[in-house]
């Protein structure tokens, strides 16, 4: 067998010299340890890094006529789950009845009275619409009678994450996270890094104009030991602490 050589070539290196510049966007303020998270962020818009998120939960919601039956045949339908919605039964329950009309109370799954609605007319309906969920009871050819209601399950199957807006009533007014990475969910769904928890520096923060101040978002922040710290100025490497 004869033996082929392998050309081994000249390789010059070529003096160069380069250098990259970095610029810290001093988002993290302090020494609190951030607790990280990966999310799933919705809401169709590119957000960067630094963006107040609040939590959407995502679930179920189903209605059935409370254990032994209602007098009247009206109906419980348009159901959805909100922001502060708890896996559980929720009840609705007649209070005050009469002809075409009706109180209905709703209460959580722990007994606290949450909602209150009347209907009234033949086939009125009383439109839940608060933090927790989405009903609208109708009522039928049957009047209700007091103790009359539903029985609506909840189940708590997932959450989003969008920018937190202090008007909203779906979950994000309350801001549960901040972005660690720039995510762009314009044409969908995506997953990316957040911070749970940890100490930020305001002027590195991306937050809707409804939260009106730097201190209306301290405070609304707090409660989910995220701490935003304000500083005077534009943005430097000193620590705000």
């Amino acid at each position: 067998m004869a033996l082929v050589p392998t050309n081994v070539l000249d390789n010059p290196a070529t003096p160069a010299i380069s250098a990259t510049l970095f610029i810290p966007d001093q988002l993290i303020a302090g020494p609190f340890q951030p607790v990280t998270h990966q999310a799933t962020i919705s809401g169709g818009a590119a957000l960067p890094r630094g963006t107040v998120l609040g939590r959407v939960p995502t679930g179920t919601a189903t209605a059935a006529a409370k254990s032994g039956g209602n007098t009247g045949n009206g109906t419980c339908t348009s159901l959805s789950v909100k922001g502060r919605a708890r896996p559980g039964v929720y009840t609705a329950r007649v209070v005050i009845a009469g002809t075409n009309a009706a109180t209905i109370n709703l209460y959580d799954p722990q007994g606290t009275l949450i909602d209150q609605k009347q209907l009234s007319g033949a086939a009125g309906t009383a439109v839940f619409a608060n933090d927790h969920l989405a009903a609208t009871i109708t009522d039928g050819s049957t009047d209700f009678a007091v103790g009359d209601g539903f029985d609506i399950t909840v189940a708590i199957t997932g959450d989003k994450y969008v920018k937190a807006v202090a008007t909203a009533t779906d979950g994000s007014q309350t801001p549960a996270a901040v972005l660690a990475d720039a995510a762009d969910a314009s044409g969908g769904d995506v997953l990316a890094g957040v911070y749970l928890t940890g100490e930020f520096n305001a002027n590195a923060m991306t937050y809707d104009s409804s939260f009106a101040s730097v201190a209306a978002l301290q405070a609304a922040c707090r409660p989910a030991s995220i701490f935003v710290k304000s500083m005077p100025g534009s943005l430097s490497n000193a620590d705000p602490s």
